[in-house]
């Protein structure tokens, strides 16, 4: 995750400037990211691997925990609706889910993790990121071996 990550962006004053917001909470910024990139035409067209990779150091670094937490539908919105009809960078996808579940430990009793329903969703979109990483990865390298290899005849 942490080539994804890196950039460029001074992305700690991004997230300093948006944390800043007032009532600005994690639940909204996962919400607005979602519905802009993927569920609603947007006025602004921001390329999807940038907003996956803001969406990402967000959950990073996003506080309360609480309100992170409570994002978890409209990140699964998001999941999902990346994952539909197109390979949306699904190692990004992941590193975002990632993150997510590595915030949700300090959470204890409160992480939406100890829920079934909520466990199981996660299990799921990992198992179809993981399955579309795969995909991804098995057409790279065909068209690697494609690329590689020597003209007929020479």
């Amino acid at each position: 995750a942490g080539v994804f990550l890196a950039g460029g962006v001074d992305e700690g004053a991004l997230l300093e400037l948006v944390a800043s917001l007032p009532e600005c909470t994690p639940v909204d910024v996962l919400s607005t990211a979602a519905d802009q990139s993927w569920t609603r035409p947007c006025a602004v067209s921001v390329p999807r691997l940038v907003t996956l990779r803001f969406i990402a150091r967000y959950v990073q670094l996003a506080q309360p925990l609480t309100s992170l937490a409570e994002g978890w539908p409209k990140l699964l919105a998001l999941f999902r609706a990346a994952m539909v009809g197109s390979s949306s960078a699904p190692v990004a996808l992941l590193a975002v889910l990632w993150e997510w579940v590595r915030r949700m430990e300090p959470l204890g009793d409160g992480s939406p993790l100890l829920s079934a329903k909520e466990r199981h969703e996660a299990k799921d979109v990992a198992e179809a990121l993981l399955r579309a990483t795969s995909t991804q990865l098995s057409r790279s390298l065909r068209r690697t071996e494609r690329g590689a290899r020597p003209a007929a005849g020479g």
